[in-house]
């Protein structure tokens, strides 16, 4: 059986998404595991019904794996495109890559819809004779795909997380890899030369392509001043792969800024069961971060930094996502 995870964070300044059943896969019949949930406004009136099928096979691509409809009192409002950036959220917690949604082509509403939620059109396909959409009497079907990996950018209110570019070289080698301040905090090496900080610029391109990594950025100016990574064990725990900011842009608020992002997007968009967060014993700034979203002491260990040979302690400290639901988004 499937694992059906928590609905508590479905919702949004316009709608949430209350949780009406689960259904189990059913093989013979070839339909997916799925939710089924009631679209609401704010303040609990019904407006509408979305459901989330989990997984991919033929009748998906044709159905889709996701199903709206709105209230014809409610229409006009992109209620449909708000749910579905939902269930996207939902979609992460199992680890989906993308999804399918389907509508009738002359159903300009409904395209309209997956143009807003952010969807790729790939192509108009016939309804097969066998499925049950056939015979409800559905010919053709526009096909929409939505990709679901970690976003390239999340915006702060005073700095972006975004995608490492080549020109980053130049503020990277002055606020972070040959700034001494920065990088006795960390566990990579230096990287003190023009040559170092291109080389090691273009590898944090190809490393960030694949992996839920970014570099921090003044939202005014675009210079990069830091960056942060995060990492998970396939089993929705996380933890925290680096972080920091160059030190003429410390004590402004931006690192509190960067791990409510990080958040953010482990707890409410990929579902982490919780995160954990790791430090230099000595380094009192980056404790009183972790104590100021909650997380709570969780562990000691040592390892030997591999650039320099330094013993160094690691204090771990860990959140749940119980505890982030409870005391709601912090900054």
């Amino acid at each position: 059986m499937m694992e059906f995870f928590p609905v508590d964070d479905l919702r949004n300044d316009a709608v949430c998404l209350r949780l009406d059943s689960t259904r189990e896969e059913q093989p013979e019949k070839r339909w997916l595991p799925a939710y089924y949930f009631s679209i609401c406004l704010p303040d609990g009136t019904k407006i509408g019904n979305c459901d989330l099928r989990i997984g991919h096979n033929d009748k998906t691509y044709i159905g889709g794996n996701i199903g709206y409809g709105i209230y014809p009192p409610y229409r006009g409002h992109h209620y449909a495109a708000e749910a579905c950036m939902l269930l996207f959220r939902q979609a992460r917690k199992h680890h989906l890559d993308y999804l399918i949604i389907t509508c009738d082509p002359g159903n300009r509403a409904s395209a309209r819809t997956c143009e807003l939620a952010g969807g790729q059109y790939l192509e108009t396909v016939p309804v097969p004779e066998d499925n049950e959409m056939y015979a409800e009497g559905k010919r053709q079907v526009m096909v929409w795909r939505f990709g679901l990996a970690a976003p390239a950018v999340l915006e702060g209110e005073h700095i972006r997380l975004r995608r490492a570019k080549p020109a980053d070289w130049k503020s990277m080698l002055e606020n972070v890899w040959g700034n001494e301040a920065v990088y006795r905090w960390m566990l990579f090496p230096p990287a003190l030369t023009e040559e170092a900080a291109r080389e090691r610029c273009a590898r944090s391109i190809a490393y960030q392509q694949a992996h839920p990594a970014w570099f921090v950025a003044l939202k005014s100016t675009d210079e990069a001043i830091g960056l942060c990574a995060i990492r998970d064990d396939g089993e929705r725990h996380y933890e925290e792969a680096g972080i920091c900011v160059g030190t003429k842009y410390q004590g402004l608020g931006y690192g509190k800024e960067i791990v409510s992002l990080l958040l953010k997007l482990v707890f409410l968009d990929l579902g982490a069961k919780d995160v954990r967060y790791g430090y230099f014993r000595e380094n009192e700034k980056s404790k009183k971060l972790a104590e100021h979203f909650g997380f709570r002491y969780d562990g000691t260990y040592e390892l030997t930094r591999p650039w320099d040979g330094a013993v160094k302690t690691i204090d771990t400290s860990l959140l749940t996502r119980e505890q982030y639901m409870k005391q709601g988004e912090k900054g």
